[in-house]
């Protein structure tokens, strides 16, 4: 019993011995093979420019657009630069909900644009013409003006001249000075009528424009107003500003 008794002690002491070995070896093993795993991939990753899988660009917005900044956006005409191609699209399901959902002019005028156009979703232009539209009726001077244009092309609606001219003369009285360039070219292409001359000349007289472009046709457009107005009348519009 004895003899028995010190041949299973030895049998166990061994056999713990051989589990220590071999599991010593495994886990050193183990951790050759990981640590040389870790070194490939860390060495693989370092190699690989990561830059162009970036959510966006290096100047991307990283909050969702204001009012103010939207407004910013579409009064410079760079909804495609900015949303598109700038911040990878990231906030249109944002403008998407104020514009359906908030109904803020700006935004639905945003993402009518975006939807006419195929800006980060998918085109539909009646569903797009209709938020224009609904900003347009809420007063937002940027679409008033798309209004007008496409009214004056029959661009998605019948033309209609007289529609046109409402629109841009309404943007205009409201006091965005894009509208006002554009409605004393109207004024000179032949719309409207020669008493709205001198409310025109007024408005545009004392708007400041940044850009050259903007300037020089303003210089055009006050020139070729003034032939169809007195001298005094042209004194009195440039010696007032106009209160809107």
């Amino acid at each position: 019993m004895v003899k028995y008794t010190k041949f299973s002690a030895m049998a166990l002491a061994l056999g713990l011995t051989i589990y220590s070995y071999s599991g010593d070896t495994f886990a050193a093993k183990y951790e050759v093979v990981t640590s040389t795993r870790a070194m490939v991939a860390r060495d693989t990753l370092s190699s690989i420019d990561f830059s162009g899988l970036s959510n966006s660009a290096p100047n991307a917005n990283t909050e969702m657009y204001s009012p103010d900044k939207m407004n910013s956006i579409i009064e410079n005409s760079r909804l495609v630069a900015v949303v598109r191609d700038q911040d990878r699209c990231q906030f249109t399901a944002d403008i998407e909900d104020r514009a359906r959902i908030v109904k803020s002019p700006v935004f639905m005028y945003a993402w009518g644009q975006m939807l006419m156009s195929g800006i980060c979703v998918r085109e539909d232009k009646e569903l797009g013409l209709g938020y224009i539209r609904h900003s347009a009726d809420d007063g937002y001077a940027p679409a008033m003006m798309q209004m007008s244009v496409f009214y004056e092309r029959g661009s998605g609606m019948g033309k209609s001249l007289n529609m046109s001219e409402r629109y841009m003369h309404t943007a205009a009285a409201l006091g965005s000075k894009t509208a006002r360039l554009n409605w004393a070219d109207m004024l000179i292409r032949g719309f409207g009528s020669p008493s709205l001359y001198e409310e025109a000349y007024g408005w545009l007289y004392h708007c400041d424009f940044d850009d050259e472009y903007s300037k020089a046709k303003k210089k055009y457009l006050e020139d070729q107003l003034k032939k169809f107005l007195p001298p005094n009348v042209v004194a009195r519009n440039e010696a007032f500003a106009p209160d809107f």
